[in-house]
């Protein structure tokens, strides 16, 4: 069984593990957007896992730290995916296969792909593209051929490039929150659909501190009240913009 686990605030790393775990074949989706998705999990010996992650400062989402560390698997293959905003994926692919193999997994093949930026929005905007897609394809298709017969990647390790080699606990999150404006409907999807509980119920227009800026609730939002207003947010943006305006292409990695 393929197991396709994955977190996706605005659809973008869905997007990218469903091509892969598509190609794979028959599977099993584990969307942990929702807390009361991200359960333990264990996978034998012949079972495939996916996970695909977004990457927010160089490293995968907190809340998915501890779900990460409860996955077992039992000298299981393991495909890894990190989604970032043009920047850079820094320790991210490092981080998901030091942790997977330190719980019973081997990982067999990684990559790190593009998607429009979750905060600075006009960076990577339409990403991922045809382009990006197509890439994705290839990737999922050596896979598929790595899986296929486990002498193929058994023993063999997979070597990832250096990361700036930061602690995940180095980074503190981002200043800008997204919040609603007067055009609220009190309709509630942003509450039920923050994936650390940042909105308050009663005053949804609100956002508190512990927001990972995921852009889930301005995704979600039916009448786009939701949005980043912070001060000084255009003028980060733009300085951002800036800095990451040539495209970055996909980079993938296997076991042999």
């Amino acid at each position: 069984m393929i197991h396709n686990v994955y977190f996706s605030a605005r659809g973008t790393t869905k997007c990218y593990a469903d091509l892969l775990a598509n190609v794979l074949g028959n599977h099993e989706d584990h969307a942990w957007l929702k807390e009361e998705a991200r359960k333990p999990l264990s996978l034998g010996r012949d079972d495939v896992l996916v996970l695909s992650m977004p990457v927010y400062g160089g490293f995968i989402p907190a809340p998915c730290l501890g779900p990460v560390k409860a996955l077992k698997g039992d000298g299981s293959a393991a495909i890894i995916i990190a989604v970032y905003g043009n920047r850079h994926y820094d320790d991210a692919l490092t981080q998901m296969k030091d942790l997977l193999e330190g719980q019973g997994f081997c990982v067999i093949a990684a990559a790190a792909f593009v998607a429009g930026h979750s905060i600075f929005t006009s960076v990577a905007k339409g990403r991922p593209d045809d382009v990006d897609k197509q890439a994705a394809s290839a990737f999922a298709s050596r896979c598929a051929w790595l899986i296929e017969d486990r002498t193929r990647w058994e023993g063999r390790g997979l070597v990832l490039p250096p990361g700036p080699g930061k602690d995940p606990s180095s980074f503190k999150g981002t200043p800008f929150h997204p919040t609603g404006d007067g055009g609220c409907t009190y309709c509630l999807r942003c509450v039920r659909t923050c994936p650390v509980h940042a909105i308050d119920p009663a005053v949804p227009t609100r956002t508190s501190d512990w927001c990972i800026s995921c852009g889930a609730c301005i995704e979600v939002c039916p009448v786009h009240s939701r949005a980043h207003r912070a001060e000084g947010f255009e003028v980060a943006e733009a300085a951002f913009a800036s800095k990451c305006a040539a495209r970055r292409e996909a980079e993938v990695f296997f076991a042999g």
